[in-house]
């Protein structure tokens, strides 16, 4: 019989059902990636990840939707850095270091436990269809942009905390949308106030990774820092740092820790955190 080792973690929460819950396979060595992909569309979470030894790093992680493979996705990244940490596999004091697709990712862990992710440097376009963007979702957007750092988020303001919670957003609309401008889903948000209490709010729908609504999503908290900073809204944070909220609106709020080093560079140095809680653990028989 053959199995694996898993943990299913609640990602930017302290609290089990919480947050973004992502699905974690300890001992991935030998598993074919058909394998890996069945695994991830039976989980049917946002993301399952499969730790796998590496020569360049802390661990190797692949990253699987229900759909598809990610080069790097935020809430998976720090989930699976708290599960092998939790598990033994790293040294639990030492450098913390993550290869994969998008490249090595350093993590650094505070002395609370919260553990942090240098996201891949950030690319900005255009997004030339904000009519579409608006009547989708069914309220006015200005400046929309794509934000790449693996995933390929259209990330634009709404204007006020009362929009963002109001959007029921069309999803086969949205699904034809990404798969004609080639991007992974919808990030927008709202500016909440100071820091102190949360700076942003913001949704994520991807719903062409069969992810209607991401609860709470680490990529795309990175990507409206990309944004911000891009478009002069990170001058609400002086110092680049803030706290955001998300997954209110399907029952699992979490938060995040955004940090934008902007320091005189095009692309900002971007730091996601946050906490992870274990909530089930054990083993998944393959057959």
């Amino acid at each position: 019989m053959r199995t694996v080792r898993f943990k299913q973690v609640d990602v930017f929460t302290k609290r089990p059902f919480f947050g973004n819950p992502v699905a974690v396979i300890l001992d991935a060595q030998g598993l074919a990636d058909a394998e890996m992909a069945r695994i991830a569309a039976w989980t049917n979470l946002s993301e399952t990840t499969f730790v796998l030894p590496s020569a360049r790093a802390s661990y190797r992680l692949r990253i699987f939707t229900p759909r598809a493979e990610l080069p790097f996705a935020g809430h998976p990244t720090i989930g699976s850095a708290h599960a092998v940490r939790e598990a033994g596999l790293v040294a639990v004091d030492g450098p913390l270091v993550q290869e994969c697709g998008a490249g090595l990712i350093p993590l650094t862990v505070g002395s609370d436990g919260a553990i942090s992710a240098r996201v891949p440097p950030p690319r900005l376009a255009p997004f030339p269809f904000a009519p579409a963007l608006g009547e989708l979702l069914g309220t006015p957007v200005a400046d929309p942009r794509v934000v790449d750092m693996g995933p390929r988020w259209v990330v634009a303001d709404v204007g006020s905390i009362e929009a963002l919670r109001g959007l029921t957003p069309d999803l086969h609309a949205m699904t034809e949308l990404n798969r004609r401008t080639d991007t992974t889903g919808v990030t927008v948000y709202a500016i909440a106030g100071e820091r102190g209490a949360a700076g942003v709010e913001l949704r994520s729908f991807a719903p062409l990774h069969g992810i209607a609504e991401d609860p709470v999503c680490g990529s795309g908290n990175a990507s409206v820092g990309a944004y911000l900073h891009a478009t002069g809204g990170l001058a609400r944070f002086p110092d680049g740092r803030y706290l955001a909220r998300q997954g209110a609106a399907v029952g699992r709020a979490g938060e995040i820790q955004v940090a934008v080093d902007a320091a005189g560079a095009d692309s900002p140095e971007i730091r996601i955190g946050g906490a992870a809680v274990t909530v089930i653990e054990g083993t998944i028989r393959l057959a």
